[in-house]
């Protein structure tokens, strides 16, 4: 279970002065509340108001606006930390049970999406959109287990997570979600090659550049395990979030950026895995 009663790192002093100016509700949130953020993470503040996200620089750090709405964001709000407008933030914090259940409603929701996702590789003709909606399926129950377990993903944390998590149950249906990612190709040549179909993936996104910076980060320290992971997870959304005629025309491109295999035979063999683990998770 995350321990949110764990010391918060320090805020450095020109984001809170950033913050403070914001004439509405501020609070950090993100990996940078927790000890396991890494020098190329960003502070993410939640701005309670409507707006469209963005990320800029404050003295030298990378900041993402994340503009919160009407709708629920319980668990991205867990452990958040209030920079400006503390009297509206004690209407606004996240009581400790609510937070386990919405965690535990999420992480069923993302097991309820790898077999969603499991169901599109079997409908799909193209081998590679095959491949790519198998490890779309791999990303989902990775975030799902550890949601169950207790702990809030954080995508670029998500392999160190699964290491520090008590595994349990769970350990069975994680590897076999490894196995489906492809963790064990994790090179740098493999890395390279899809950095650049990330890139075009990303092209109009506004987190590109901060997204690259933190796959470069990781590349050269080489951390590839993670990078790998990361780049593919990064990859598996954007491309999740496209139309089937996009996955068949531009099925090489996803094949780049997720350096997919067509080998069906192994695919079907490792999905069979990752469905039973996905059923598993869903009737634990």
């Amino acid at each position: 279970m995350q321990d949110n009663n764990l010391p918060t790192p320090p805020v450095p002093a020109a984001i809170k002065k950033y913050a403070a100016n914001i004439p509405h509700p501020v609070a950090l949130i993100g990996c940078r509340t927790s000890e396991m953020s890494l020098d190329c993470c960003e502070y993410d503040l939640a701005v309670f108001a409507k707006g469209d996200n963005q990320v800029l620089q404050v003295d030298g750090h990378a900041v993402e606006l994340v503009h919160i709405d009407d709708k629920d964001h319980t668990v991205d709000l867990g452990g958040m930390v209030a920079l400006n407008d503390k009297f509206i933030f004690s209407s606004k914090s996240v009581a400790p049970e609510k937070y386990r259940k919405a965690l535990a409603a999420a992480g069923k929701k993302s097991l309820i999406s790898s077999l969603f996702y499991q169901q599109r590789m079997n409908q799909a003709k193209n081998p590679l959109v095959a491949a790519m909606w198998l490890k779309v399926a791999a990303y989902e129950f990775i975030a799902g287990s550890l949601a169950l377990s207790g702990n809030r993903p954080m995508p670029l944390h998500e392999p160190e997570q699964i290491r520090q998590a008590d595994a349990g149950g769970i350990a069975e249906g994680v590897q076999a979600a490894f196995e489906c990612i492809g963790v064990e190709r994790a090179t740098r040549p493999a890395i390279s090659r899809s950095l650049e179909a990330i890139q075009e993936l990303k092209s109009k996104d506004y987190d590109r550049d901060l997204v690259m910076s933190k796959i470069r980060h990781l590349l050269d320290k080489r951390m590839l395990a993670d990078c790998y992971y990361y780049a593919g997870k990064i990859a598996g959304k954007s491309l999740a979030g496209r139309s089937d005629t996009f996955h068949n025309r531009y099925s090489k491109l996803a094949q780049l950026a997720l350096d997919l295999t067509s080998d069906l035979n192994h695919l079907q063999k490792l999905q069979r895995s990752l469905f039973r683990a996905a059923n598993g998770g869903l009737r634990g």
